[in-house]
């Protein structure tokens, strides 16, 4: 299938670093010297998996104040522990999180908000070598099986105990046995509730949204209007983001699907239900004759809305012989008008763009600190792809680096030290902008934690409003364009 790519600043040096999960090993880390210039790192660092890897996700499970990272694996999976000073050691079997099978996506996120992050993994399907098919085409051609010649494997919910290790509670919290066959994931408060919910892409077995209600998870996509597409058929889901397209304050859902089946926008209504938006959106025609993966939502202009970035490239290699599409193909960035529609401008944003390949993971991270977002893109059985942004920071912007106390701050508040979870809104000129802190999306991938707001012609913020999720609120005011505010939890608790 192919596997992801994640920005985050391993050693801390506060440049963002670059980790390919690579599925046939080794996977491979680039240190980022600054001026442009990286150095392969991943053996010296100890993460140099040579297994069969497929998703990556940084993220710092132990609140010591440095980001480890979690491999999913067709194998057992593998949490890496950062120790500092640039290594990292393989703590898989004392955190029991290994999960031998087809592992694809993940997430991490506080969902018992008792302070230190839980983790979600998405389990594909039962795969073994004594369990393959062939599967033809037209004129006997062999291509890749799809999904249903497999069966679907349970997915796994882990709780963090706060000291390194996790339990297997995926009985406990009301994940649906072998529901679906899922690839990309997301933690996102869709409800406003102030805990996290859970959305994952299911491949041809429909999109499944779990709803936080405390200790346990109710699925309620078909209800809410996010398992199938406005026909009412599951699509072949890969890729997953959520993110407030149209402004409203509420976090809408995007799925990437296969080739001959548009992409999913779900448009959030804000009262537990979505709308199905794809070709309101524009998102419709163009994006058939591509097989889609990887996907976030970005500013990649800074003038205030979320674009949208989306890796396209066939499953399999001989494609031409038998339909009329291409095994390579250019990936697509689609300009958001700030009325809640988007267009294509892949062949208008500069040589990166035009290039033809076969992407699998994406993310975003402005690796150069220049002020705009760059991307990074899996590509399988070929080089990757580092797009650097150059005409994005041509607006003014902002950014936050949220730091949760960890039991640390007044009043001994919990909250992770990454922030995951933290819900922001941005107001400047009479606008109002809202994200939130997530871990996993995209597919198989991992963005940089860091937020990244976009302010056009404006050169300062009126506030900055920050709910971490232990409900604490926490207020920044008149903080100037084109820096990058770092923001330690503190304040007394409002719920």
């Amino acid at each position: 299938m192919g596997s992801g790519v994640a920005f985050f600043d391993y050693n801390n040096d506060g440049l963002l670093d670059l980790y390919f999960v690579n599925s046939v090993g080794p996977a491979n880390l680039y240190r980022n010297l600054g001026q442009g210039r990286f150095a392969e790192q991943a053996s010296q660092a100890g993460v140099a998996n040579s297994g069969y890897g497929m998703g990556g996700f940084p993220a710092d499970y132990d609140n010591d104040g440095d980001a480890d990272l979690y491999i999913t694996c067709y194998g057992t999976n593998i949490l890496y522990r950062n120790e500092g000073k640039g290594r990292f050691a393989d703590v898989t079997a004392r955190a029991r999180v290994g999960n031998p099978g087809l592992s694809t996506g993940a997430a991490f996120s506080d969902y018992d908000l008792d302070g230190d992050l839980d983790l979600y993994v998405a389990n594909y399907a039962e795969y073994r070598l004594e369990l393959n098919q062939v599967c033809t085409r037209a004129k006997g051609i062999r291509v890749y099986c799809g999904p249903e010649a497999y069966q679907p494997t349970p997915d796994v919910f882990y709780r963090n105990d706060g000291q390194g290790r996790f339990a297997d509670i995926t009985s406990d919290v009301g994940l649906l046995p072998r529901a679906a066959k899922e690839l990309g994931a997301v933690f996102t408060d869709y409800d406003q509730d102030g805990d996290p919910d859970l959305y994952v892409a299911g491949d041809r077995t429909g999109n499944l949204l779990y709803r936080n209600e405390g200790k346990r998870f109710v699925e309620v996509g078909q209800v809410a209007g996010v398992t199938y597409n406005d026909a009412g058929k599951a699509l072949a889901g890969m890729g997953v983001a959520a993110g407030d397209y149209n402004g409203d304050g509420w976090f809408d859902l995007f799925v990437t699907n296969y080739q001959w089946e548009t992409n999913s926008l779900y448009q959030n209504l804000g009262n537990g239900f979505f709308s199905y938006m794809t070709f309101g959106a524009g998102l419709g025609l163009s994006t058939l004759t591509f097989l889609k993966w990887g996907t976030f939502f970005c500013d990649y202009d800074n003038d205030g809305d979320q674009d949208l970035f989306v890796a396209n490239g066939h499953l399999d290699d001989n494609v031409e012989e038998f339909d009329k599409v291409t095994y390579a193909q250019q990936n697509q960035l689609f300009r958001n008008d700030g009325k809640g529609r988007f267009t294509d401008v892949r062949d208008l944003t500069g040589p990166g763009m035009l290039l033809k390949q076969v992407s699998r993971g994406a993310a975003w991270g402005d690796y150069d600190s220049d002020g705009d977002q760059d991307f990074a893109v899996a590509n399988n059985n070929q080089p990757a792809a580092l797009l650097r942004n150059d005409g994005g920071n041509q607006g003014h912007w902002i950014g936050l680096k949220l730091v949760g106390a960890a039991g640390t701050g007044p009043g001994k508040k919990r909250d992770n030290r990454d922030g995951i979870g933290a819900r922001v809104e941005v107001r400047a000129g009479g606008r109002r902008q809202v994200d939130e802190v997530r871990s996993g999306s995209s597919y198989l991938s991992q963005s940089d934690l860091q937020l990244h707001f976009g302010l056009g012609g404006l050169t300062q913020v009126d506030q900055v409003e920050i709910r971490w999720p232990s409900g604490d609120i926490q207020r920044l005011a008149n903080l100037q364009a084109d820096q990058v505010v770092l923001v330690r939890q503190s304040g007394v608790p409002q719920r």
